[in-house]
Parts: C-alpha cells; structure tokens; sequence
C-alpha cells in the first residue's frame, strides 16, 4: 500500500461514529432467567376475590321455614280454587249413584235414624235437591260440620227431613267445594224448587231472603212444612255474615218420625259458620310429611340435581301439599 492511498470506511461505521457521543454510555447485559427458576412474584396489587359470602345459619333456617310457608300458602289457594271444585264433582258423582240405589231400593233414610234404630251416619245421601233458577242440582248429605259440606249440601241433623212437617235445614258453601249456594241471593220470592226424598217429591216456595238483623218469618203451624236454606254472606272465600233463604212447603207434608236429637244439641262444628277442630293430629303428621318432603327437596336440589330433583319432588310435594291442604280445610267455616 502506498503513502498516496486512502482507505474508505463503511458507510455503516460513519454514521454509528457520528451519533456516539464522547461519553461512552454503559450498557446492562440482559439478564435471562436460568433454566428452572422461579420467576419473582408479582408486585402488581391483587383484585379482591367476587365470591359469595358465607350465609349465617339462622338466615338459611329463616329463608327455609318462609319458603315452606309460602308453599304451604299457595298450595292450599290452589285446594280451595283449583282442585276443591273437582273433589266435589267427583263426590257428587258417587253419591248420586248411591241415592239413586237406595231409592230404587226403598232403603233412604226417612228421618234421623235407619230401619234399625242408628243414627244415620254423617255422609250418608238423603235427597236431590233441584234449583232450576240459580242451575243448582245437588245431593244433599247427612251433617253440617266441614267434612260433609265438603260432599255436598248438608241436612242439619237435629231438623226433619226436607218435606215433611216442622222446619227443615240445609246449608252448604258459598265458594269452595263447588259453591253449591253461591247464587242463592238471587232467589226471589216466589221461586220454586224441589226435593225428592224416600217418601217422594216436595214442593217449596221461596218466602224471602234474611240477613243478620232480619226479623225470622213466623213459626209453621204443627201441620206445615219449612226449609231454611243456609250460606256465607258475602264475597267468596271472604264471607261477612249469614244469609238465609226461607221457603215453605206447597206440596202435601209427608210422615215425620219421632226425632231422636233434640234443637240445639249439636256440637259447634255443625252450626253455621262452625269449625271442626277434631283432626288436629292428623293435621300435625301431614305437617310432618310436607316438611320432610320439603327438607328432602332443598337437600336434593344442593347435591343430586335440579333435574332429578323436579322429576322427583315435584309430584310428592303436590301430594303433600294436597293432603294437607285437605286437612287444613277442616278447619275453615263450614259454609265458606
């Protein structure tokens, strides 16, 4: 190489050249992590967990005896609405088919004992009693307490039998169980209706309707005949007072035997508006079984599934429910 010749530099050393500044900066090496390691925790503020927070017992124990409540509550509105009315068409239905026996047989009862001397028994079919004008047609059954009007319109025991001489006394309910005298505040004076008994057909006429503070029609005459016709007052299901439909007797007075149960001698549960409080404890078990079923249910829906759980519990809760709501009805007014 001679004295005369120039090296040329890369373009690439120039410029790195130009833009390095006199002070030499000093450069970290990068630490990489060795394989293995464990990497340093972060330092970044952790976000609060969102679970939900534990439930106190005593608020698990509330949330489920209010929940078994309020199952209760609607179960037994669907008794009394949805499915009272068919328990009682079903009933009417048996008991048609047994009156209608007996009468073919000459084997209905003619006044408040049989042909051996027993007291009929409560629940026994007695007539057919026929409303034309309110679309009534309705067996009428032996007792006033709950479990009868249930059945049916009740004949009150300590009265004679529709048609024959004396004043006579049915009553029946206003709202559930078919509402067989819902309408009778539609009767005017004069409606007539019938009765066919053992000993045949009676005639009546309506006198009047009376409510509480109404003066009574005068007592019959040893050779008359009278039916009181006996409801709750008021809306259905929320009864106010009593109403009472009066009518006498316009057909001949059929035989009345010697009465055996005396006015006035029946227990309270078989007056209007009465209660029967005698199936209490077949009311505390059938609490037992809803609440048992009920615990059942939650336990399932938490561990086995819900799908299994309504396949499972759905129909047994309905039959508890069922049940008990019967057994409550007892103790409802007769006439509701």
């Amino acid at each position: 190489m001679t004295a005369g010749t120039v090296l040329e530099e890369p373009a690439g050393a120039a410029v790195a050249g130009a833009a390095e500044p006199s002070s030499r900066r000093r450069v970290r090496p990068v630490r990489r992590p060795r394989p293995g390691a464990v990497p340093p925790p972060s330092t970044r503020p952790k976000k609060p967990s969102v679970g939900r927070a534990p439930v106190a017992p005593w608020r698990m124990l509330l949330s489920m005896v209010l929940t078994m409540l309020a199952t209760v509550i609607t179960l037994q509105l669907i008794n009394l609405v949805g499915v009272s009315p068919l328990l009682h068409a079903t009933a009417q239905e048996r008991l048609y088919e047994e009156l209608r026996l007996s009468l073919s047989e000459g084997s209905a009862p003619l006044g408040q004992t049989t042909f051996d001397g027993a007291l009929v028994a409560p629940g026994t079919p007695l007539a057919l009693l026929s409303i034309p004008d309110i679309g009534v047609r309705e067996v009428v059954v032996e007792g006033t307490a709950s479990a009868q009007t249930m059945l049916g319109a009740g004949h009150r025991r300590d009265t004679p039998l529709p048609g024959q001489t004396g004043t006579s006394v049915l009553m029946g309910r206003s709202g559930a169980y078919g509402g067989v005298f819902r309408s009778l505040h539609d009767l005017a004076p004069g409606s007539r209706f019938t009765l066919t008994t053992g000993q045949g057909e009676a005639a009546f006429e309506v006198m009047g309707l009376r409510r509480a503070g109404d003066q009574a029609p005068p007592a019959p005459l040893p050779t008359e005949g009278r039916l009181t016709l006996i409801t709750a007052d008021g809306p259905a299901f929320m009864p106010e007072d009593v109403l009472r439909v009066d009518a006498k007797l316009v057909s001949k007075p059929f035989e009345k035997a010697a009465p055996v149960l005396v006015p006035g001698s029946l227990p309270g549960a078989e007056q209007a508006m009465g209660q029967d409080t005698t199936n209490l404890f077949t009311l505390v078990l059938c609490l037992q079984l809803l609440i048992l079923v009920s615990v059942a249910a939650v336990w399932s829906w938490t561990r086995w599934g819900r799908r299994e759980t309504w396949l499972v519990f759905v129909p047994a809760l309905t039959a508890a429910g069922l049940i008990t709501g019967t057994n409550v009805n007892f103790l409802l007014p007769n006439l509701l």
